[in-house]
């Protein structure tokens, strides 16, 4: 199986959840002064590519270091379709899909 990173970069220009800041990168040493690069970030928990625990949401549910990779990591299917900007893949275009290719598991 090949494993594909659906990671999004950070950077200041990343979607963010409402309400939350936009990442801020701060310069904290520099190789000219202090022999190496360093920057401070500043961004809430839910910038960027991340995944809410069960615990996030239920008092007893698992926590974020429970979860096993394994348990991120399946197969795919790649559901071409021509869509405007932030339209999302509906009901309608996964049936179609399968009509035509098989259903999905």
């Amino acid at each position: 199986m090949k494993i594909l990173d659906l990671t999004l970069t950070i950077s200041d220009k990343i979607p963010v959840f409402p309400g939350s800041p936009h990442p801020h990168f701060i310069p904290w040493e520099k190789i000219k002064d202090d022999s190496y690069n360093l920057e401070l970030l500043f961004l809430s928990t839910h910038t960027g590519t991340h995944m809410d625990a069960p615990h996030h949401f239920l008092e007893k549910g698992a926590k974020i270091h429970e979860i096993s990779l394994e348990k991120l990591v399946s197969e795919a299917v790649l559901i071409k379709s021509k869509k405007n900007g932030d339209d999302s893949i509906t009901k309608t275009d996964i049936q179609k899909f399968e009509k035509k290719h098989g259903k999905i598991d």
